[in-house]
């Protein structure tokens, strides 16, 4: 995906977070024949992506305080999310529903196949020993990274994400990045509120990919 095609989905995703998309999509499609597509774009959930090079991942840090290795988000699926630990509403709702995802076998989460990350938008706040503590109320099994603004920011660019600071906090994108176990962006998740249609997304891309038989054994 191109910088430029990276920076649009960023500001579709960050204004789907605010609902204006559904004024985008309004204003894109005035002809009365055209409305009758407008449900099923609303409905949709999985945006697939034309896979092209591994995403860069700059020096994030883990909960241990240690710099994330270059090569984990390879080898499995990766599920990421973008938020912060304070927010009030949409991160521990989608966070809660990704516990829920984690625990389902179909997700591959419990057989290693497939990873969660919950990437924060406030690294100035969100310390290591902070993500640990508020990732421990979902499950234990949601990995959490933060850095420092530069890193954090190259990586939300990377694939896509976005977020800027509001009058009440920090709007971001609350959509699911999906990366394949080449370390590529393979799809978005939209609206990520069901746990059973994230996991039918996550299987729609895996299918696509032809499964999952390169997943590294050794991790």
């Amino acid at each position: 995906m191109s910088v430029t095609a990276k920076r649009l989905v960023a500001a579709a995703l960050l204004l789907a977070g605010s609902g204006a998309l559904v004024a985008l999509y309004a204003a894109r499609v005035p002809h009365e024949h055209e409305t009758r597509h407008a449900p099923a774009v609303l409905d949709q959930t999985l945006l697939a992506v034309d896979r092209r090079d591994p995403v860069s991942v700059p020096a994030l840090v883990g909960t241990d305080g240690k710099i994330v290795a270059a090569d984990r988000l390879r080898g499995r699926w990766s599920l990421v999310f973008f938020g912060f630990t304070s927010c009030p509403d949409v991160c521990p709702t989608t966070l809660q529903v990704l516990s829920t995802v984690a625990r389902d076998p179909a997700s591959g989460v419990s057989g290693g196949g497939t990873q969660i990350v919950f990437v924060t938008v406030d690294p100035e706040r969100d310390t290591p020993e902070r993500m640990r503590s508020y990732l421990e109320h979902f499950g234990g099994r949601i990995l959490g990274f933060t850095g420092t603004r530069t890193s954090v920011d190259l990586f939300a660019a990377e694939v896509g994400a976005a977020s800027r600071g509001s009058e009440s906090g920090i709007d971001h994108s609350t959509s699911l990045f999906v990366l394949d176990p080449k370390g590529r962006l393979a799809g978005i998740l939209l609206r990520p509120a069901d746990p059973a249609r994230i996991v039918a997304d996550l299987n729609t891309l895996q299918a696509a990919d032809g499964g999952t038989e390169h997943i590294s054994r050794s991790r």
